[in-house]
């Protein structure tokens, strides 16, 4: 896959003075400031793209209500919350897609475990840097909401994809995520994706709107990464649980996924 992450990721190299600690230049969060937005049908889809030319990893780190495995009709026996009850070694929770993609399912709050520490989280972290050499692009599939816990996760990230809608509600949430990353100083590398339009440009239209406030108000540079149409093959791809870039390569959205 070829698109603006790869210019973007090239640029960072090329340009980067001085890396953050423990920041992987191969991480990337696709979050989102709510619920609704597609976040985890455009990670799944995003990571499956990617994987056609570059070695993936995609992780779900939803902590309350997972569902990355339901896009991928997986049934998986261990998962990130197996590991963090240490019943399982990393590796193992470890699920091949394909040859080129790797998946770390979430729970769906089946596990005994609430939420995991912040301790927990970096012993994943950790793994993870161990395996880094194995992966060119390693996605995470970050639960909706603003948590403590997605917070933590953020601040490892090189590149954060924020994932909205048109609707004022996403908008304003997309803000306020921006306005906590900005207080946690994590503002580089933000990249917003407008999902679900329904008109042509409409997408645009929503991020200049975001991006008025975000640079009135907080200051903050933000990225327009690229917007998404709306189609009814995304819902029936999800209750069919087949993922769409693998059965539809013509289907706008996912041509529009290919061009982020």
């Amino acid at each position: 896959m070829t698109g603006q992450l790869d210019r973007i990721r090239e640029l960072e190299k090329l340009y980067s003075t001085e890396e953050k600690n423990n920041v992987s230049e191969k991480i990337v969060v696709v979050t989102s400031g709510k619920g609704g937005t597609g976040k985890t049908f455009f990670a799944a889809n995003f990571a499956y793209e990617f994987s056609k030319s570059q070695k993936v990893l995609l992780v779900d780190v939803d902590f309350n209500l997972s569902n990355l495995h339901l896009l991928f009709n997986s049934h998986p026996q261990k998962t990130l919350n197996t590991f963090f009850e240490s019943k399982a070694i990393f590796t193992e929770i470890i699920s091949s897609y394909n040859s080129n993609l790797d998946i770390i399912f979430g729970d769906s709050g089946l596990s005994s475990l609430d939420k995991p520490t912040f301790n927990q989280i970096n012993k994943m972290f950790s793994e993870i840097n161990n395996l880094s050499t194995q992966y060119d692009l390693i996605v995470f599939d970050l639960g909706a909401g603003i948590s403590d816990e997605n917070l933590h996760i953020l601040s490892k990230a090189k590149t954060k994809l924020i994932i909205t809608n048109p609707e004022p509600t996403a908008l304003m949430d997309a803000y306020v995520l921006i306005k906590l990353l900005k207080n946690n100083d994590n503002t580089d590398g933000i990249y917003v994706v407008v999902n679900r339009c329904v008109e042509e440009s409409e997408g645009k239209q929503a991020f200049q709107n975001l991006n008025s406030a975000v640079d009135h108000f907080l200051k903050v540079s933000v990225n327009f990464l690229n917007e998404i149409p709306e189609s009814n093959e995304v819902r029936k791809s999800i209750i069919d649980q087949k993922l769409l870039a693998e059965n539809n390569q013509t289907n706008k959205v996912i041509t529009s996924i290919n061009h982020t």
